[in-house]
């Protein structure tokens, strides 16, 4: 593991050193370039939500079932829930 560690290590540093030594490009980018990087940026949260719809939804709606399962509850035994007031 140490290994790994000091090889990750050793890698940023040199990755850090290609990065601080990079030429100037001096290229063009039209006006399009950055409305495309807008909508793949979109695109991308877009995709991201649809994925995880599923877990978002479980997330703000747990409290709710689990107040409805209750409510079901006391509403099928109503001794048992005057007996708690």
């Amino acid at each position: 593991m140490r290994i790994v560690l000091q090889t990750i290590s050793i890698l940023l540093i040199v990755m850090g050193a290609i990065l601080l030594s990079e030429k100037a490009a001096y290229a063009y980018a039209d006006p399009g370039t950055g409305l495309l990087a807008i909508q793949a940026a979109g695109s991308a949260l877009i995709a991201l939500g649809w994925y995880l719809r599923r877990k978002v939804y479980l997330l703000f709606h747990r409290g709710a079932e689990s107040a409805q399962k209750a409510d079901d509850s006391s509403a099928a035994n109503p001794d048992l829930d005057s007996s708690l007031q």
